[in-house]
């Protein structure tokens, strides 16, 4: 064995070109591959992320009116949830957490200046960011507990409304004549989805909230227990609340309760299909690599049938002549394999450190892309040698004795 490595390395030394430039294209088609599988996993893990919400499973709920009669109750009844009524549907076993929300649409709100901004104000809770998939700016910090107890006039704004106000972390804010110091910031996201236009609109903690405007809940956020699904879920809460405010539990729109499900399937799937596509697209020159080094081993048993036909009649087998050209490929692809990947992650490092547009996401080698690349082009070099192999295996040495080379 040591034998036929040896006059396989000593072949390819022979024949620098050639061998050279079956390695380029098989790094060139590693390299496109990982790279731009890489691309789509960036871009798939920060638009996913830009949809955290639908993709959660994490029920919103809004109280509405009754669409139907019920008990002798008329039907367009106003479903008002007081507060202590929403957090009765903690103790049920299907949830595990849920945050109160209170909104006000035109209230007063003002800069230090003076300045009038847009007047939407949302009472929140210390479980409402974690379970809106919030991100705050760095050196930001949440509404907390001690926030909550102790009605502190802290308010966490949005990115949209921080630029038009012209705010900054430790601002002051005022809310109808009512100063409040600005603890934090949302992170601005590339596309995705929100239901209350975070961005615009000014946190604060719910007690405080009720302070000011004496209100009921405007919504409510759940989050289940693990493994119970959506639809359960939902029966759950329609449910619960159907008993407690007196409606048809089949009356969907007494407490409106949105099922992102669909929604998040299709956009998941459209995220991998790109990313597959970007994969596939990387394949396709891969197996034009492959093609590549299948005809220049194929030019090589035309080249080298002569010296096949002496080594046959010298007592060689048509197996030690298949091994030796399937190792020549192999230790091709390899080489380019090995190639190509470092020069992936030198690549993907390069594009990191000069910044790609935040919708594209930061490019990430996975160690799934890794295998599966190296599993395809193991199943293309074996092809792209074998047949070549077999070819000059099966020659006679009567005629590779006589062909011209």
């Amino acid at each position: 064995m040591n034998t036929l490595f040896l006059q396989v390395t000593q072949t390819l030394l022979a024949h620098r070109l050639r061998s050279t430039l079956a390695i380029i294209a098989i790094v060139w088609g590693m390299l496109s591959v990982l790279v731009l599988v890489a691309l789509g996993e960036g871009f798939y893990r920060v638009n996913t992320q830009s949809f955290a919400l639908l993709m959660s499973d994490t029920q919103m709920a809004f109280p509405g009116q009754t669409a139907k009669p019920w008990q002798g109750l008329p039907a367009k009844r106003p479903i008002r949830i007081s507060k202590e009524q929403m957090h009765a549907l903690a103790k049920q076993p299907a949830i595990e957490q849920l945050s109160v929300m209170y909104g006000k649409w035109d209230a007063t709100v003002t800069n230090a200046q003076g300045r009038s901004l847009p007047g939407y104000v949302a009472g929140v809770d210390q479980h409402y960011f974690a379970l809106q998939s919030l991100t705050l700016r760095p050196a930001s910090r949440a509404i907390t507990p001690n926030d909550v107890f102790n009605h502190a006039r802290v308010a966490i704004i949005g990115w949209q409304l921080a630029q038009v106000g012209q705010l900054a972390l430790g601002d002051n804010v005022k809310v109808n004549g009512v100063p409040f110091f600005i603890i934090g910031i949302t992170e601005q996201k590339e596309g995705g989805v929100s239901l209350n236009n975070e961005s615009n609109q000014l946190m604060i903690p719910s007690t405080t909230f009720t302070d000011l405007w004496q209100s009921n809940p405007y919504s409510l956020l759940v989050k289940p227990k693990a493994d119970i699904p959506g639809v359960a879920l939902r029966h759950a809460i329609q449910t619960f609340f159907a008993k407690q405010q007196h409606y048809d539990p089949t009356d969907s729109e007494a407490v409106y309760l949105p099922d992102f499900s669909s929604g998040a399937q299709f956009i998941n799937a459209l995220f991998r299909g790109i990313q597959l596509f970007l994969g596939a697209s990387g394949m396709m020159t891969l197996a034009v690599g492959a093609l590549g080094v299948a005809n220049i081993m194929f030019l090589s048993v035309t080249e080298r049938t002569r010296e096949i036909g002496v080594r046959l009649a010298v007592g060689a087998t048509p197996k030690i002549i298949l091994w030796q050209f399937i190792l020549e490929g192999t230790l091709l692809v390899t080489l380019g394999c090995a190639i190509g990947v470092g020069l992936s992650y030198l690549a993907i490092a390069t594009l990191n450190q000069l910044g790609l547009p935040d919708w594209l996401g930061t490019p990430i080698i996975t160690s799934a892309s890794i295998v599966g690349s190296l599993l395809i082009t193991a199943c293309l070099a074996l092809c792209a040698a074998y047949f070549p192999a077999r070819s000059a295996a099966h020659l006679t040495p009567v005629l590779a004795l006589s062909a011209r080379g």
